[in-house]
């Protein structure tokens, strides 16, 4: 077991790289870091601070001694920054922010001014992003709570969806589904191969529709509840190949 506290001043980033176990990073104390590194093989790890950075890396890289359950207790507006191979990451501080990069391994976010996420076979959960989200999944899904700028989304084989966003956003997806309970952006573009594409939109805006399936139908809500003459104005551009296109009023 690797222990160590640092302390710290004003905007702090953290890096991990790890093998494989997992990492979870927890709201700490101002001014400290705190580090637990739980392994079979303490040698194959550099806990150290350079400056504002805190690194926990495996200096074997992913193989030999790369596995370890991590913890770190951080201050609120930490920037985050994972690069892993399997390991399960788990963020519950909250977060200036986030960078996180796992292969086959799940992301699980709560709270993050920015975030970058990418997961190749795992699935991906975000509670709140206070601006600007970009995830990518491979087969995995992605489960989006509050995005409060742009939202960026793409998965091959997963389902997409996301609770509101209030900026602009592109949603796409080979076969998984595609649902965007609220959308207040300007903008808004989504693609999906087999899958269905759910959109809710908040009363009295006009509505520049662009929506296309080959073997699947489209479906509008009532034109007098869909927008309003004086309104702002929303671009839905929506694009499906076997799938159905749905867009409802919200709110």
């Amino acid at each position: 077991m690797i222990r160590e506290t640092f302390t710290v001043e004003g905007p702090i980033q953290v890096e991990v790289s790890a093998a494989s176990g997992s990492i979870t990073v927890e709201r700490g104390s101002h001014g400290s870091v705190e580090v637990e590194v739980d392994t079979r093989n303490p040698d194959a790890w550099r806990v150290v601070q350079t400056g504002s950075t805190i690194s926990v890396t495996n200096e074997r890289g992913f193989g030999r001694g790369g596995r370890a359950r991590i913890r770190i207790a951080v201050p609120d507006g930490t920037s985050l920054s994972v690069r892993t191979a399997s390991a399960n990451v788990r963020a519950t501080a909250p977060l200036d922010r986030a960078t996180l990069s796992t292969a086959s391994g799940d992301i699980d976010l709560v709270d993050a001014v920015n975030a970058n996420l990418k997961s190749a076979s795992g699935d991906i959960a975000v509670d709140r992003i206070a601006a600007d989200l970009t995830a990518r999944a491979a087969s995995g899904n992605v489960r989006v709570g509050h995005v409060g700028g742009r939202a960026s989304l793409t998965s091959v084989s997963g389902d997409l969806q996301i609770d509101r966003v209030d900026g602009d956003a592109v949603v796409s997806t080979a076969s998984g589904d595609v649902r965007v309970k609220t959308f207040s952006g300007s903008d808004f573009e989504s693609a999906t191969v087999s899958g269905d594409l759910d959109l809710g939109l908040p009363p009295g805006r006009t509505v520049k529709l662009s929506a296309r399936t080959l073997s699947g139908s489209v479906r509008l809500p009532d034109r007098r509840q869909a927008s309003g003459s004086n309104g702002p104005e929303v671009s839905l551009r929506l694009r499906s190949v076997s799938g159905d296109i749905r867009i409802e009023r919200v709110g």
